[in-house]
C-alpha cells in the first residue's frame, strides 16, 4: 500500500484505500482490503492525503512530511492523546512543526492528524518516493529527445449559448 492510495471522505469515520476510479464516484475499502464499497460523488467529497497539507506562516509543508517528522520523533515525543486539552495539542504540533499557522490550523485538524497517524502508523506507508527513480526517468527522457509530428489544426467549434428572456412581470 501507498500513501497516494489513501483517501479520507466525508461523512465516514476513519481512512480508506482507494480500489477503483468510477465516473460517478469511487470503489474504495478499508485499510486492511475488507469490506469493498462505492462510494457517491453526489454525496461525499475525497481528500487524497497526499494532497493535504498544513499551514505554515510562509507557505503550506505536505501532510506524509508531517507524518515522517512524527515518525522521527516518536521516541523522544510520543504522540499526544488527540482529547487532550486545546493547549497541548497545538503545543505537540509546535514541537513536531514549531512554524506551523496558529490562526489557519484548527484544533480539528490536529485531532485529525493524531488520528490519522495512529490508525496508519503500522501500515508502513510514511516512505517518501524515490528521487533517484524520478531522476532516472527524466534523464532518460532528455537524452533521447523524441521528434513528433507537429499538431494538427482543429477546428473548435463555438456552442451558441441561449439569451435570456426579458419578460415583464405583472404585478
Amino acid at each position: 500500500m501507498e500513501f497516494r492510495e489513501i483517501i479520507a471522505v466525508t461523512g465516514i469515520a476513519g481512512l480508506k484505500k482507494l480500489v477503483a476510479n468510477r465516473n460517478d464516484g469511487l470503489i474504495l475499502c478499508e485499510l486492511d482490503g475488507s469490506n469493498k464499497k462505492f462510494y457517491s460523488n453526489r454525496q461525499h467529497m475525497f481528500s487524497p492525503l497526499e494532497n493535504i497539507a498544513i499551514y505554515t506562516d510562509s507557505d503550506t509543508v505536505p501532510l506524509l512530511d508531517v507524518f515522517i517528522e512524527i515518525q522521527k520523533q516518536k521516541d523522544t515525543n510520543p504522540p499526544i492523546n488527540p482529547n487532550a486539552t486545546n493547549d497541548e495539542l497545538r503545543g505537540y504540533l509546535g514541537t513536531i512543526l514549531p512554524e506551523f499557522d496558529r490562526d489557519r490550523v484548527n484544533i480539528s485538524d490536529i485531532k485529525k492528524l493524531i488520528k490519522w497517524y495512529a490508525i496508519l502508523e503500522n501500515l508502513d506507508v510514511f516512505k517518501k518516493p524515490a528521487e533517484g527513480e524520478e531522476n532516472k526517468v527524466a534523464g532518460n527522457k532528455s537524452a533521447t529527445p523524441l521528434h513528433h509530428a507537429p499538431a494538427k489544426d482543429m477546428n473548435v467549434q463555438q456552442q451558441s449559448v441561449a439569451k435570456p428572456r426579458m419578460t415583464k412581470n405583472k404585478v
